[in-house]
């Protein structure tokens, strides 16, 4: 099997065709389609996993517009049997034309960024050999332990030339300061998390609340909190609203609960007639 890992570094500053229709041009597809939504969380919690296990660095926050930037080049490099960060179609001769550059793709989905990254690879069978391939080629270590970066997207493709195409696309974009629940799990069954919020250094002070609940206390600013969620199972956010002087933002993150709600409120409802 031919495997195949190209890194891009830019901090800061089937099978036959698989014919998607609207993959041409330099990106800007809505929704590209989800191929293995399971492969990209496990791509992404061992990215984060990595990340902390060496030198405990920040979880990455994965945000949708650079999955959908990952998502397209992913499937765009099948379809159009290419291997390259740079976009590309073919002509009606089947020849390659470059289309424009791996920035100016990122640009159709990410904008205001001030760092941006990718690592693309083909031919692997599992998120867990993607990124141990990763992980072994300097470029692509450096991406995904940069501090440059604040930001992740994950996109994965079953077709092209190598059987199956992956793309993470990294980055940090100017005014957002994350808020990471769980080192970006998808779910948790308890309540007790932690938190981790970019800023250190830029805000003094923060304040944190569940869902629509009242904001709590002002506090000094810390990048890792004990949070305890709302006492309801399904999707829960928490928010953060963070101080400098006169200068505030806003940000927050959502985690699903699978635990038991334990504050529950029981109704009898009585219906003449009806008996089981």
């Amino acid at each position: 099997m031919t495997l195949l890992i190209v890194s891009l570094l830019t901090w800061p500053a089937s099978q036959a065709l698989a014919q998607v229709a609207g993959y041409t041009g330099c990106g800007g597809v809505t929704s590209p389609p989800v191929s293995n939504p399971a492969y990209e969380q496990t791509v992404l919690a061992l990215v984060n996993a990595q990340r902390a296990s060496n030198g405990g660095l920040p979880p990455l926050k994965r945000v949708d517009p650079l999955d959908q930037a990952a998502r397209y080049h992913a499937i765009d490099m099948a379809q159009d049997r290419y291997f390259y960060h740079n976009t590309y179609d073919r002509n009606p001769s089947r020849q390659l034309v470059e289309i424009c550059n791996t920035s100016q793709r990122l640009e159709t989905y990410y904008t205001g960024w001030v760092a941006m990254g990718e690592n693309i690879a083909g031919g692997q069978e599992s998120p867990q050999e993607a990124v141990v391939g990763w992980m072994g080629s300097s470029g692509h270590r450096a991406n995904i332990l940069s501090t440059n970066a604040y930001e992740v997207g994950v996109g994965y493709y079953p077709g092209g030339t190598y059987g199956t195409v992956w793309v993470l696309d990294f980055g940090r974009r100017e005014n957002v300061y994350p808020l990471v629940i769980n080192r970006e799990d998808e779910a948790v069954t308890s309540r007790d998390v932690n938190l981790y919020i970019y800023g250190e250094g830029t805000w003094s002070e923060m304040r944190l609340r569940n869902d629509s609940d009242p904001w709590n206390a002002w506090q000094p600013f810390q990048k890792e909190v004990s949070w305890t969620l709302q006492d309801l199972s399904g999707e829960r956010t928490v928010w953060v609203e963070l101080r400098q002087g006169t200068r505030t933002l806003t940000s927050s993150d959502t985690i699903r609960y699978t635990g038991s709600a334990t504050n529950l409120t029981t109704v009898n409802i009585y219906l003449p007639g009806i008996f089981r």
